[in-house]
């Protein structure tokens, strides 16, 4: 667990695996290969000038599934680039139902490809 420029203490393993993942916040909605993945959330980066405390809706693409899969979220940290309209962003997943999680820590834990 580790904490650093003013981020929540992190609760689950953080994974580098690399997923297709569709944001819609507040600011907008971006597309992203997304690489910093756990049970408890995501690191997203992108055009995004969403707060802390947004709600958002996450389409994950996770393989072997005909869709992607919703979750909502909330903002929990932001950084943002200077002079630009880039933000490094922390998302909290909210309703990860038992089903998802064990699937997607599955695909965590097996680094399978999408």
């Amino acid at each position: 667990m580790e904490t650093g420029k003013g981020k929540p203490f992190r609760q689950h393993k953080r994974h580098s695996i690399e997923l297709r993942v569709r944001y819609t916040g507040p600011s907008g909605a971006i597309e992203q290969i997304v690489g910093n993945i756990s049970l408890g959330g995501l690191r997203i980066s992108g055009p995004i000038s969403d707060r802390e405390g947004d709600a958002v809706v996450l389409s994950l693409a996770l393989p072997h599934l005909p869709a992607p899969v919703r979750v909502h979220g909330e903002v929990v940290w932001v950084e943002r680039e200077a002079g630009s309209d880039l933000a490094t962003v922390g998302v909290r997943f909210l309703d990860l139902d038992p089903t998802l999680s064990v699937m997607l820590g599955h695909i965590l834990r097996t680094g399978l490809p999408t």
